[in-house]
């Protein structure tokens, strides 16, 4: 009886450790496609491709100021304020003892479409379409601030200096107003055909790597498997919007920042893994 007891343990302890291989099996090839026989060569293949953008898409935001916001930094406001409060405290017989009275702020000037004219209509001077800038007043933000959107066809990376540029300075001329962030991104009308061109030279490098590895291994390479990585499934498609492409990873993770000595283009990466045989 313990025997057979014993023989049903170490039976029930294989199938489970077999169980407990499987899922590893499963997750090793997620990253490179199993090979018709057990001689293979595994290498990782990076393609890069970069065209001239079809469009640009500018983000100014603005914020209104004011002469309070410095004089609440400086420490005599601040000790001033203080005296005031303490004054009021010890003179106003109604203050609860322990509750300080809120300190009068004066309010700052909402943001409007009237206040930002001015630089759309400079925008326009510059040889922009009225329909080309949108103006958005973002009313439910505590910083009060402001957008306007520029749209450039077949821009250029002097043409997007000369147009932030222009909004620079004509916000210079307004009171009590800055630019606080610029922001450019790049787009590509025909999405397919540039990742198509990066799958090439994804699959170009890799097969670059694999013949290096194979002469130093004195093999010769047989058929590929190809596989993409998992994390291509969080970019968006080629065709969710037209002029969005897919971003590298780290792109994807970045906010568009504008770069005044960035060329006006697109780039593409794409990673895939490929499995050779080998003989």
């Amino acid at each position: 009886m313990r025997k057979i007891t014993a023989v049903m343990l170490v039976s029930i302890t294989m199938t489970v450790g077999m169980e407990a291989l499987r899922p590893k099996v499963a997750n090793a090839q997620l990253f490179y496609p199993p090979a018709s026989d057990r001689h293979s060569l595994m290498v990782m293949g990076q393609g890069v491709a970069r065209v001239p953008a079809d469009t640009a898409d500018i983000e100014l935001v603005f914020s209104s100021k004011d002469s309070n916001d410095e004089l609440q930094t400086q420490p005599s406001t601040l000790s001033q304020a203080r005296r005031k409060t303490l004054q009021t405290l010890l003179l106003n017989d109604k203050t609860p003892i322990g509750q300080i009275p809120p300190t009068p702020v004066e309010n700052k000037k909402s943001l409007t479409k009237a206040t930002l004219q001015p630089i759309v209509d400079t925008l326009v001077a510059n040889r922009i379409s009225a329909n080309k800038i949108q103006v958005q007043i973002n009313t439910n933000s505590s910083e009060n601030n402001a957008k306007i959107l520029v749209k450039v066809e077949k821009p250029t990376r002097d043409r997007i200096q000369e147009i932030v540029g222009t909004a620079n300075k004509a916000t210079s001329k307004i009171e009590n107003l800055a630019i606080n962030s610029v922001g450019v991104e790049y787009a590509v009308n025909d999405c397919q055909a540039l990742q198509s061109s990066v799958y090439q030279s994804a699959m170009k490098d890799a097969q670059s790597r694999a013949q290096a590895l194979a002469t130093a291994m004195g093999v010769k390479l047989g058929a590929a498997s190809v596989a993409e990585p998992f994390y291509t499934l969080f970019y968006p498609s080629c065709n969710s919007k037209s002029g969005v492409t897919l971003p590298s990873f780290a792109s994807f993770l970045l906010t568009p920042t504008y770069d005044p000595d960035a060329p006006a283009e697109v780039e593409m990466k794409k990673d895939i893994f490929v499995t050779y045989t080998v003989k």
